[in-house]
């Protein structure tokens, strides 16, 4: 069983396995998106993205650095390992969604700094919150994945669908 070279045709991040995994290491995207590396066509350039689809991508932008920060501070703050873990992991997974939105906006990733204000530090109330940012973040997707007109915008959008939508059944488990 040798190591194979995959990568996500979300995020196109790497991965050696000897098989893709369920999801993205990196932005959560189901296994479907993992393809072997030599397989993998970088489609982040979208020429002439229109005006809703561009004002769509710096929306989710904004939202993903925001959920990403807000998880930075959650996990500082969490008072068991596991509640740590799992909030970083989900702030790691927002970041790399930020960084794919940049590539293509064609923008510097901004920096991603813990929200001190952003969280609290009741541990359920985190959770709480991060329930209501998921549920929000899985509904404006869906819908700019509807909107969108570029091909590749739509296929991101309803990526990120997914994988909210897979982070607010791992919120729902921990309330």
């Amino acid at each position: 069983m040798g190591l194979k070279l995959f990568r996500c045709k979300i995020c196109g991040d790497p991965y050696l396995g000897s098989e893709p995994p369920s999801f993205c290491p990196f932005c959560g995207a189901p296994e479907r998106y993992m393809v072997p590396a030599e397989e993998y066509v970088d489609r982040n350039t979208v020429p002439d993205l229109s005006a809703k689809s561009r004002e769509n991508l710096e929306k989710a932008l904004d939202l993903e650095v925001k959920n990403a920060s807000f998880y930075m501070c959650a996990s500082n703050c969490a008072p068991d390992p596991l509640s740590q873990a799992m909030f970083k992991a989900l702030s790691r997974t927002e970041a790399e969604h930020a960084s794919l939105i940049c590539k293509i906006l064609k923008v510097a990733k901004p920096e991603i700094k813990p929200d001190e204000k952003a969280c609290l530090k009741d541990p359920k109330a985190n959770f709480a919150a991060a329930h209501g940012r998921e549920e929000r973040a899985a509904a404006f997707y869906s819908q700019a994945a509807q909107e969108a007109t570029e091909e590749r915008v739509k296929e991101v959008f309803a990526a990120l669908t997914e994988v909210e939508t897979y982070h607010i059944a791992l919120d729902k488990s921990r309330m």
